[in-house]
């Protein structure tokens, strides 16, 4: 039901949608009721296409706006007339693209080029100083040992090339004197004790890596063995801004950045101030690969892009790098591009007027056609002439065949929501008749077990009092009538407990239960209906503390279902085993016998609701066939499971219960002994089945009780006001007035404030226990109730347990 109300809003709107969409959109098939005019209206000047006025059965659309349209086939035939241009476009977009690439590539080949000039220059540098102090080292003063001498000497020749210092050491490393201290002044030792030790052991010239010493600024170690075998290592102590000056005597362009770094990556110098002693993360990439020469495209500490190339010098391991900005490389390109774009945009100018040109000369067929399109979207009638245009005749064809088309259509729909509304209308019927259907079963459920328990009540007290009165000779009736009674109340309970069940009307009192405790008193409810056949039980070790949580009466229903089944289906000289043992963590209890078995067609149904299987005439066996259903029920509201096996007639049967273990409660405190009997008290009694009054007020007067009847509400008054009872039994089904109407009444009355109120009635559903709460009842019995159950009920609100 629910699924049909969502859909037939979307066959309103599938109704709406021709009148809507036809002059916009795809055409779809449609049509017309007749309208009261039958003239014909032409569409524009010229127009091949007409149309009949007709009474549209839908909202009228607004037509279609025409500069759009006109647009449309402008834009068209403007692609038309560039699409001839598209192979110069790409040819002129290759062209740029190469141009710029050149450009870049020619760009990285002149930072190449100059940092190939620019390493030539500073190895140049480099040499003179090796040369000098190759000079310096064939000195006489030096060859005879004279350090003195040699001392002042080399002082006069760093001033004079503007080294700082000169150093001399011999070949241990032992620096014998350096020009910056006196001479004989006791020396720390060389700067960069690395480059000394490669000096000595290549015995060839060394240039160090960018140190800072003593005096201000960066400096950089020149070494050179002199004297036969390396003798001595003269040195010259250079500053970083010699190689500094030798960059900026090459005119580098300002924007351009060129930069020496010694073999360890430390900057020698940069032509643009940096605080970073090494090279950019892309350019560090670059040096990295060890390759004497390389160029590609890095990123500057300043952030640009540039095309840069570098070379390495052989000697000394130097680099120098000269980076130039890759918008340069771009701005190259930029003169040529424009002329090229230029030519482009106006050729696709020429394009736009040829198109719009030519669009001209459809225009009016267009316009026609737009025309004919609004007014079948306003639901008239359109019919169709040639026109110029071979293309556009098609189209108007097929407007005029929509047109047809839309009215099939609009019959067709119509004929359909008729349909659909008679379906709906059948189908809410039906449902609101399911709905009444299941009220009146529940109320029906409801009168049935209260005309049902209403004349069980009374057989019950009956058979109590005769057993009260101890009279033996009909002891053999009385229990043919017990077994017949608790049949009957068993059948009128298993057909109540599935109605509440299924309307999910069933409330559970959950709480921690010990399995050995369900499974003991289970066995012991269902011995006296044994007869000959013998009951094994056994609780394994491991189940002896297990718990569940649980309703107990619940429990107690399913373990005894299954037992009464099994006594049911076992011969009298049957074997009944009742076990329980762990599973995992679940406990699961078996109820096992050698009876009757069951067929694997019956297997299968065993615990559907109303199922038995084929019985002789005699139904022996007989029941409702719920057992098993309310058994499958309650214990999955216990989170539990249940499955039967047999293997086949006459093999026996075996019905397995698997509930999940629950935690041991905490130890409670033994309640104290009850207090002791009051003495008799009063007893009111309110029932029009006469029987039921009478009886239950027998067994009450045989406890000790001082008891009144009433059979209708009106004596039940009369006798509150003359005997103020402590206890009140009232029937809810009353004439004239309902127990719970009543029930208030005596509460309103001076001499029925303090009584206690208990409804014994045959309405024993979830609805009925609440409503005699709210009524003010304390305690909800139903008939049949148990002697022990009311007399244990009337003595707990007495307060004590009654006189006996």
């Amino acid at each position: 039901m629910a699924c049909l109300r969502r859909r037939l809003p979307a066959a309103r709107k599938e109704k709406e949608v021709p009148n809507g969409a036809m002059g916009q959109g795809p055409l779809r098939c449609g049509a017309w009721p007749a309208g009261p005019s039958g003239t014909m209206a032409e569409c524009g000047a010229g127009s091949g296409i007409r149309h009949r006025k007709r009474r549209s059965m839908a909202p009228s659309v607004p037509s279609p706006v025409a500069p759009a349209a006109a647009r449309q086939l402008k834009w068209r035939l403007f692609l038309l007339a560039a699409s001839g241009l598209l192979p110069l476009a790409v040819m002129v977009a290759l062209a740029l693209a190469y141009l710029v690439d050149e450009r870049q590539q020619a760009t990285q080949r002149s930072a190449m080029a100059l940092s190939r000039a620019l390493a030539s220059a500073v190895d140049a540098d480099l040499n003179a100083a090796i040369a000098a102090l190759r000079t310096l080292g064939q000195s006489d003063e030096l060859r005879l040992a004279e350090f003195e001498a040699f001392y002042r000497m080399a002082s006069r020749v760093a001033r004079q090339e503007g080294w700082r210092a000169m150093v001399l050491m011999d070949r241990q490393g032992q620096v014998l004197f350096r020009t910056t201290r006196p001479f004989g002044a006791p020396d720390p030792g060389p700067v960069e004790p690395e480059s000394v030790g490669q000096a000595l052991a290549l015995d060839r010239p060394v240039v160090g890596v960018v140190t800072r010493g003593s005096q201000p600024g960066l400096a950089f170690a020149v070494r050179v063995p002199v004297q036969a075998g390396g003798t001595y290592v003269l040195t010259a102590v250079l500053p970083t801004d010699r190689v500094l000056n030798v960059l900026k005597r090459q005119s580098v362009p300002a924007t351009w950045v060129v930069a020496v770094f010694d073999q360890s990556g430390g900057r020698v110098a940069r032509t643009r101030p940096s605080s970073s002693s090494r090279a950019s993360p892309s350019l560090q990439a670059m040096l990295a690969t060890g390759r004497p020469e390389g160029m590609g495209v890095t990123t500057t500490l300043e952030g640009d892009q540039s095309h840069t190339g570098y070379t390495r010098l052989a000697a000394s391991g130097w680099a120098v790098a000269v980076a130039i900005p890759a918008a340069e490389a771009i701005a190259t390109a930029v003169g040529p591009a424009l002329a090229v774009l230029t030519g482009l945009l106006a050729s696709l100018a020429l394009s736009a007027w040829l198109g719009r040109y030519f669009a001209g000369n459809v225009t009016q067929p267009i316009d026609s056609l737009k025309q004919a399109a609004a007014a079948l979207g306003r639901g008239e009638r359109v019919e169709h002439s040639p026109l110029a245009v071979a293309e556009l005749d098609e189209v108007g064809a097929a407007l005029a065949a929509a047109s047809e088309q839309r009215e099939r259509f609009m019959r067709e729909l119509q004929a359909g929501q008729a349909e659909r509304e008679a379906l709906l209308r059948q189908v809410t019927d039906a449902l609101q008749a399911a709905q009444e259907a299941g009220r009146v079963k529940d109320e029906f459920l409801a009168i049935l077990g209260h005309e049902l328990r209403n004349p069980l009540a009374p057989i019950s007290m009956a058979l109590q009092l005769m057993a009260l009165k101890g009279d033996e000779a009909t002891a053999p009736q009385r229990r043919i009538v017990e077994r017949q009674l608790a049949h009957m109340t068993r059948l009128v309970d298993d057909l109540l407990d599935l109605s509440r069940i299924t309307g999910k009307r069933l409330a559970m009192r959950m709480e921690p239960l010990r399995v050995a405790d369900l499974v003991q008193r289970a066995a012991e409810a269902i011995r006296p209906v044994l007869g000959a056949r013998t009951l094994h039980t056994q609780v394994h070790g491991d189940v002896a503390e297990a718990w569940v949580s649980g309703d107990e009466a619940r429990l107690a229903q399913v373990f005894g279902n299954l037992l009464g089944n099994a006594v049911k289906f076992t011969g009298e000289h049957g074997r009944i085993a009742l076990e329980s043992h762990r599973a995992g963590d679940s406990v699961e209890v078996t109820v096992a016998d050698d009876g009757a078995g069951m067929a694997p067609e019956v297997l299968q149904r065993a615990f559907e609701p109303f199922f038995q299987a084929r019985q002789a005439q005699d139904r022996s066996r007989g029941g409702l066939g719920l057992g098993l259903a309310i058994v499958r029920s309650l214990v999955e509201m216990h989170g539990g499971s249940v499955a039967a096996q047999s293997d086949g007639p006459e093999c026996g049967a075996t019905v397995r219960v698997r509930l999940p273990l629950a935690s041991a409660p905490a130890p409670r405190e033994e309640p104290g002994p009850p207090p002791a009997a009051p003495g008799a008290g009063k007893v009111l009694v309110v029932d029009d089945n006469r029987d039921a009054a009478d009886t239950t007020a027998a067994l009450l007067a045989i406890s000790g009780y001082e008891v009144h009847v009433a059979y209708e509400p009106d004596a039940a008054l009369a006798l509150v006001e003359r005997h103020a009872p402590q206890v009140a039994l009232l029937d809810i089904g009353l004439p004239g007035m309902s127990g719970y109407e009543l029930a208030r009444l005596v509460r309103a009355h001076p001499q029925g404030a303090r009584c206690r109120l208990i409804a014994l009635t045959g309405y024993g559903q979830a609805d009925d226990v609440l409503m005699a709460r709210r009524s003010g009842f304390d305690l909800h019995l139903t008939k049949p109730a148990g002697a022990d159950v009311l007399l244990e009920g009337v003595s707990r609100l007495m307060g004590g347990p009654g006189p006996q």
